[in-house]
């Protein structure tokens, strides 16, 4: 008796909780609950009870006979006196029915690979995604329709191509071109270039390409595109190169090659991006971009050619500042058999 009298109460600091936890235990599902109208269903490994009638899926503590049977009593009253045969037939329907929605979800195989090249196209031409619902489809079928008969133009309205199915269609794309290039990447030598460029908006990105020896032929590609979403020092950019090489599994003793323009925060031998990648990769060796040799070139030019220089950009600044001039121009460029009929606007790197 003095056990359960003087045993500790839960405000009592000998009171141990952690020793008090209850293990939960979770009833088995039995084929008398058929006579109930439930069947059970797997959620993370666990089985819990599920209607037949509405298909309620109930909680993993429902799974007992009481708690079904007053399920069937209170929302489905009319069918408490049926045989257990009709809640059979029930189950069977209901299979039935998930086999059916899963067919006709299921996308087939050739529409989905059509989705794919159609997304393809959209994204080589740079056009906007809606263009594959709104005009590629109804030209397709209009084609198909004529060459080869209805029967096969109505085939074509399988192959999804809407605005956001385009749209995952090229992010799947996107994202396997770049598995392929680290997959080639892994185990080669390679060499980067670097430079910091600003879009319309005035965001900055840090673009990155790459150039390595596959096949023994020399391949260049993007690497990637990043925003910078902080200030554009050193250590910003190469916590963002340096992520994404130890993202994709790259090791950096295997970059030999650096190549950007005269920047500080890019060309700094103490701390700028090129000091800090060669702490990274010791082996790897500092060039200069030689478009921007030329455009420092251009800035120190003799006197000279920099008249020459001078006079080439009054020339095409003359005839670019009127469209009628341009037509001009063009059309003189025509008359002469010229291989190109317009000019381009000056600029330093060019």
């Amino acid at each position: 008796m003095d056990k359960f009298l003087n045993r500790p109460k839960r405000d009592n600091p000998e009171f141990d909780s952690s020793n008090t936890v209850r293990k939960s235990k979770h009833r088995k599902y039995d084929e008398s609950y058929m006579d109930y109208g439930f069947t059970y269903t797997l959620v993370e490994n666990e089985e819990r009870p599920q209607c037949v009638i509405c298909f309620k899926e109930m909680a993993v503590e429902s799974m007992l006979p009481n708690k079904i049977k007053r399920h069937l009593e209170t929302v489905h009253e009319t069918l408490k006196n049926k045989p257990r045969t009709y809640f059979e037939s029930k189950l069977k329907a209901m299979r039935e029915q998930k086999i059916t929605f899963a067919k006709h979800a299921k996308i087939p195989s050739k529409a989905l690979l059509a989705s794919y090249k159609v997304a393809y196209q959209v994204a080589k031409c740079k056009k906007p995604h809606t263009i594959s619902e709104q005009l590629i489809l109804p030209a397709a079928m209009d084609m198909v329709s004529i060459m080869l008969g209805e029967a096969a133009a109505k085939q074509l309205m399988n192959i999804p191509l809407s605005d956001t199915t385009i749209s995952r269609r090229i992010l799947d794309l996107a994202e396997d071109i770049n598995d392929q290039l680290i997959d080639k990447l892994k185990g080669k030598d390679f060499s980067l270039q670097l430079d910091e460029a600003t879009d319309n908006n005035n965001d900055g990105h840090l673009i990155c390409y790459v150039r390595f020896i596959d096949g023994g032929v020399f391949h260049e590609d993007l690497l990637f595109c990043r925003t910078i979403k902080s200030q554009a020092r050193a250590i910003d950019l190469f916590q963002m190169l340096d992520f994404f090489i130890t993202e994709n599994n790259l090791m950096w003793e295997m970059c030999c090659g650096i190549c950007t323009d005269r920047v500080r925060s890019m060309s700094g031998c103490y701390n700028g991006l090129q000091a800090l990648i060669k702490r990274k990769a010791p082996f790897a060796v500092w060039t200069h971009c030689i478009i921007h040799r030329e455009a420092l070139a251009s800035t120190s030019i003799s006197p000279s050619l920099d008249e020459v220089l001078q006079s080439t950009i009054k020339i095409v600044n003359f005839i670019k500042t009127r469209p009628l001039k341009s037509r001009c121009f063009e059309q003189m460029c025509v008359d002469m058999g010229a291989e190109h009929t317009s000019l381009l606007y000056y600029c330093n790197s060019r």
